[in-house]
């Protein structure tokens, strides 16, 4: 149970940064502003050659916006473990369902995601692309707004 909370928390975290990175003016998420954004920091990163750019971008564009389209698919289901309710029955079993079914699917989309890309690239080059993309997560991470508040304590303590 203490996992499916870590699960929770995690995506919940990802989609509220991501969410939150994403914003306008008028404070509607910009996926397409975000992938761009995301896309420039891992170039500036790794050297690529124009035509491996051209041919890598396309598959890029589709991993984003695979996962993102995930993401919403399960926000409804993250929001009823997070925003539980005392007089509520929440289904347990089908909440870890899921979570699980959520992670299998991000799983089986990197993979593919994978096998395009070492078509594309060298080992050498996809490993320092790797690399660009978690580094961009990491800053994404870091730049998440200090006020945020932490997780209240009792639901640590189950």
């Amino acid at each position: 149970m203490r996992n499916l909370k870590y699960i929770v928390l995690s995506t919940l975290m990802v989609l509220t940064l991501t969410a939150q990175a994403q914003r306008e003016r008028h404070g509607h998420p910009n996926v397409k502003e975000m992938h761009e954004r995301k896309w420039q920091f891992v170039m500036n990163e790794v050297s690529l050659s124009p035509a491996e750019m051209n041919a890598v971008k396309p598959v890029f564009l589709d991993y984003e916006k695979k996962m993102w389209e995930l993401h919403m698919k399960n926000r409804e289901y993250i929001r009823i473990g997070v925003e539980k309710k005392k007089d509520a029955a929440i289904n347990y079993a089908e909440l870890n369902d899921k979570a699980v079914n959520s992670e299998i699917s991000q799983a089986q989309l990197l993979r593919a995601y994978h096998m395009k890309l070492r078509k594309l690239l060298k080992p050498e080059t996809l490993y320092y692309y790797y690399q660009a993309e978690r580094k961009f997560k990491r800053k994404l991470l870091q730049n998440m707004p200090k006020n945020m508040p932490p997780p209240p304590d009792e639901e640590l303590k189950r």
